[in-house]
């Protein structure tokens, strides 16, 4: 005769089951049994089961090698297989196909989305062992929480849908990153068309009402794509891209996105800034007169005034009247009203020509070659960076691994041409916002006004630029989820 397997005893919150050694250690793999739970092994004393010696291989994460197994639960009457033919819509299988099991009695020509004893009822349990698949009335339930249990070889049963979820997302996680996910993505803030109008709204009047409106539409933008990052990293494809609000935190919601914006900041456009800095000072002690701060055309209009030997000419009424005219002009150009009227027209002009701040540094940048290159390095250090940072930022929520760009560098090592085919998407998305701003911008030229600017253009690019970014945050995830176990990420 065979030996029989040593049979274990094990007492857990959900209840007491009888097992063998291998089922026992296979339930330690999947978190099933706790270190804190009892166990006994035969008739012998109720132990902690992290203090089992033949257990703690199980409990330290080593392999577990499952073997065929007779059933502990008690002997069942075997079902009568009946032959029937399939129809076209059952003979076409879903992902999770019957395994056979060892005690060879399930019917393995059967489809799991049917029970195996009644064909004509949906699968709602599946056996973790043998892999078969019963109805509620065929699956066998233990203790008073109602543990289902497989009753053909006694196993652990799983509810059939969350076993199908979890295949199709481990299906999903392994297909690779590609341009199904750029699709995914586009569609993603259209899953709730509310949140995204509202949303997009509240950033673009908020963007319109000064400085402190800007910070605050800033810091809702960036929670916003944050949580996206974060949900979409975990395999929550279906929640929704705004914060739970009800539950306000002074500093979840608001601190810490201020922060992480300030270090997306320095770790992308920070030499770029070092070294417009350094420009700027470079230039003003060296400068003629410090006129890097008030520009050749400040200068113009302070010695735009009339010469005195103009003065004369208009008090002469026997001067040239060409010259009185020009006098006059000049002297015209000096009164509070004309002044105002002139900063107007130059406002209105910086509004409609994003380029005017750029065209003013080319001059000085232009002073030095290195400069130039350095510049360009650094601005080509902050395309190509920043989309890992809003990626580091989303699902580390730490300012410290935000500003070391190492993180960033070996996330990217590690996702390698995944990280690639994202960028050159993001990129897309950057390229066509820029491209909608430019031609909102031209559309709504009419409507901008002095010291106020083009507030049609501001609330319409706004709300443009939250679609966007919403978009930019769900591609960031995809590619994180799928490289999540190169990553060490836990999803869902």
């Amino acid at each position: 005769m065979s030996a029989q397997p040593e049979l274990w005893r094990v007492s857990t919150v959900e209840g007491l089951f009888e097992t063998d050694l291998e089922t026992l250690k296979q339930w330690i793999a999947e978190g099933c049994v706790l270190p804190t739970d009892k166990v006994s092994k035969g008739n012998l004393n109720w132990i902690d089961a992290g203090r089992a010696p033949m257990l703690r291989a199980a409990f330290n994460g080593e392999p577990v090698t499952t073997v065929p197994r007779p059933a502990s639960a008690p002997p069942v009457e075997p079902v009568p297989h009946v032959e029937r033919p399939l129809d076209h819509a059952e003979s076409v299988r879903s992902p999770i196909e019957v395994v056979p099991p060892s005690t060879g009695v399930a019917n393995t020509a059967a489809p799991s989305h049917v029970c195996y004893n009644h064909p004509e009822e949906p699968t709602r349990y599946l056996c973790r062992m043998c892999n078969g698949a019963f109805c509620a009335a065929c699956t066998r339930f233990v203790s008073a929480s109602k543990i289902p249990v497989c009753p053909l070889c006694g196993d652990l049963c799983k509810p059939y849908e969350e076993v199908k979820t979890k295949a199709a997302s481990v299906q999903f996680q392994s297909s690779g990153f590609g341009m199904d996910d750029f699709s995914r993505a586009i569609r993603y803030p259209f899953q709730h068309k509310g949140a995204l109008l509202c949303g997009a709204i509240m950033y673009g009047l908020l963007l319109l009402a000064g400085f402190r409106g800007s910070i605050v539409a800033y810091v809702i933008m960036f929670g916003c794509m944050s949580h996206v990052i974060t949900q979409v990293t975990w395999g929550r494809l279906n929640r929704s891209f705004m914060p739970d609000f009800s539950s306000f935190s002074f500093l979840d919601d608001l601190v810490v996105p201020i922060f992480l914006g300030i270090g997306i900041t320095i770790v992308t456009w920070g030499p770029v800034i070092v070294l417009l800095v350094a420009l700027i000072f470079g230039v003003l002690s060296g400068g003629p007169g410090g006129s890097f701060l008030h520009g050749p055309e400040s200068a113009q209009q302070q010695s735009a005034g009339p010469s005195p030997e103009e003065l004369s000419v208009l008090m002469d009424p026997n001067a040239d009247p060409k010259k009185q005219e020009e006098a006059a002009r000049k002297l015209d150009q000096l009164r509070p009203g004309a002044q105002i009227s002139r900063e107007a027209e130059q406002s209105k002009h910086k509004e409609s020509d994003p380029t005017a701040g750029m065209r003013m540094l080319l001059p000085y940048l232009g002073a030095s070659i290195v400069v130039v290159l350095l510049f360009l390095l650094g601005l080509a250090w902050a395309i190509f960076y920043y989309p890992m940072a809003l990626a580091v930022a989303g699902y580390t929520q730490s300012f410290a691994s935000v500003v070391n760009p190492l993180v960033g560098l070996d996330t990217i090592r590690r996702m390698g041409s995944t990280y690639f085919k994202a960028f050159g998407m993001v990129l897309a998305i950057q390229v066509a916002a820029g491209i909608i701003s430019v031609i909102v911008a031209v559309v709504t030229s009419p409507f901008a006004l002095p010291f106020i600017g083009n507030l049609p253009a501001k609330f319409i690019d706004g709300t443009v630029t939250f679609y966007f970014n919403l978009v930019v945050a769900c591609l960031l995830g995809l590619s994180l989820y799928k490289c999540a176990d190169r990553l060490g990420i836990a999803v869902d």
